[in-house]
């Protein structure tokens, strides 16, 4: 690939890599159902559940066990806080957004036998959309570096690529080509050597990352209810997804050992559009009325045309007034394909007559099947670091709902387990959840607060140079979904 490619900054990695990474993948593989606030309430145990409409994009099998045509509707603001811990510091930061949870409909079709009794019951047709992902984070790293700094990293880059002083900049033009025209990167001609002033550290460094967007999918489903003991369930997805980051890196001096440098400040943004398509088929087995299996399959999702584009800037200052200076890339533009993992789901549920349920989900998936590809160029690099970083595991769902006349209270939990081969990185993320609703034969209303937390490890740059800065992101959503029957 072209190094106009391979240069744009690295979402919490090294600096130079390809602007698709494996990071990349796995922010696009990994999907944290939303949906319905009873869904959620129940934190999203719903294989074997069913007759809600987020099941579309769980187990559309849950589709089958519908009785009358449905409209719902569901919102879902989100707080998202987040605090990093870097060289002894702790920054906070927060984000509010709004969002939706899903929109859609359930058309429930009776079959006519003629008054013969029919081993079909029922069939029903269901379309929307149920959120997939949401980006939305603000995060803020602090601290100060004793031993190390940004710039040395693209030293050392440079000079161990051998690159001439006049081919930098056409070479890595959005981030060691920057900072060699900022002039905070000096060429030496006679041992033939780049160098900065910060080679030691004893900078004051501060990264905020701004991340927007969301990964929703378009749902069109068919489902049945065959002698209400199977019940199966066949979904088209749609998925479509919008990520943005604006970042800025920043360094002061704070060390009187530093000569000239002042400061400097690096400005990131990256766009990412795609839209893609899956199949998911499901089946809810009753054997006894008080006892229920599911199991479904996903079939990996294709993203034929996915296309990022980034640009990035750089300035400095200087005691020498005449070398303060920014520096600009140019726009950088890519068109490649994505295909995330398949997922396998299996699921139980138990009726407890006329007074709840209690549910729960187990989710395969295998992260490092997650491929890049383009006929632009390979991704045998990437695609080799997908293989060899993630893993498979499981995703852990648990719910219980419980019916007080035309009430119901909720509960649930979910697990969703690290997806790396080693510790760096983590991300694990445990979900609570809490809610209750009213339930009438036209009408329905449920709301539900979900609280999820995710740690991760960040580093600024080259991690042999610099410690990590560990994250943690705590978010909190209220869903509220009102819904029709008809």
């Amino acid at each position: 690939m072209k190094k106009i490619i391979l240069t744009a900054l690295l979402l919490g990695g090294i600096s130079q890599l390809m602007a698709q990474t494996a990071e990349d993948a796995l922010r696009y593989s990994r999907v944290f159902y939303s949906g319905t606030a009873r869904f959620n309430g129940l934190g999203g145990a719903f294989g074997a559940v069913g007759a809600d409409f987020s099941t579309l994009a769980t187990n559309p099998a849950g589709i089958g066990l519908y009785q009358a045509s449905e409209m719902t509707f569901t919102i879902a603001p989100i707080i998202s806080n987040s605090s990093s811990l870097f060289e002894g510091n702790t920054s906070t930061d927060n984000r509010v957004n709004f969002g939706l949870g899903n929109f859609g409909f359930i058309f429930n079709i009776k079959p006519t036998n003629q008054g013969r009794p029919g081993l079909l019951k029922s069939l029903n047709f269901g379309f929307g959309f149920n959120r997939q992902n949401d980006f939305n984070t603000e995060i803020a790293i602090n601290g100060y570096n004793r031993s190390s700094s940004m710039m040395q990293s693209w030293v050392n880059e440079l000079n161990a690529s051998g690159t001439p002083p006049e081919f930098v900049y056409d070479d890595y033009p959005f981030d060691l080509g920057l900072a060699y025209n900022a002039n905070l990167i000096a060429y030496d001609s006679v041992p033939g050597d780049y160098y900065c002033d910060a080679q030691y550290g004893g900078v004051l460094q501060n990264k905020t990352i701004n991340s927007y967007g969301s990964m929703n999918e378009i749902d069109l489903s068919l489902g049945g209810n065959i002698a209400d003991q199977l019940y199966f369930g066949l979904t088209l997805g749609i998925p479509t997804l919008r990520y943005y980051e604006r970042s800025v890196y920043q360094e002061v001096a704070a060390s009187d050992t530093i000569p000239n440098f002042i400061s400097l400040n690096y400005y990131y943004n990256l766009q990412t559009q795609g839209t893609g398509i899956n199949v998911k088929f499901g089946l809810i087995y009753r054997p006894v009325n008080w006892f229920r299996i599911g199991a479904t399959i996903h079939t990996p999702t294709w993203f034929p045309s996915m296309n990022d584009e980034w640009f990035s800037s750089m300035t400095s200052r200087f005691t020498v007034q005449d070398w303060n200076t920014t520096a600009y890339s140019p726009i950088g533009n890519f068109n490649y394909r994505l295909t995330t993992p398949f997922r396998a789901m299996g699921s139980l549920a138990f009726i407890i007559g006329n007074y709840g349920l209690v549910s729960a989900d187990y989710e395969y998936v295998n992260y490092s099947q997650a491929r890049f590809n383009s006929t632009q160029d390979s991704f045998s690099d990437v695609n080799n670091e997908i293989s060899s970083s993630y893993q498979s595991w499981g995703n852990l769902r648990l719910g219980t709902e419980w019916r007080l006349g035309d009430f119901r209270l909720r509960g649930g939990f979910a697990y969703f387990s690290n997806p790396y081969k080693q510790g760096t990185n983590n991300t694990e993320r445990y979900q609570a959840s809490g809610g209750f609703g009213y339930r009438s034969k036209y009408f329905f209303a449920d709301v539900t607060y979900v609280w999820s937390q995710m740690k991760q490890e960040y580093y600024l740059y080259d991690r042999t140079m610099v410690p990590a800065a560990s994250i943690t992101n705590n978010t909190h959503t209220v869903y509220t979904t009102i819904g029709f029957r008809f």
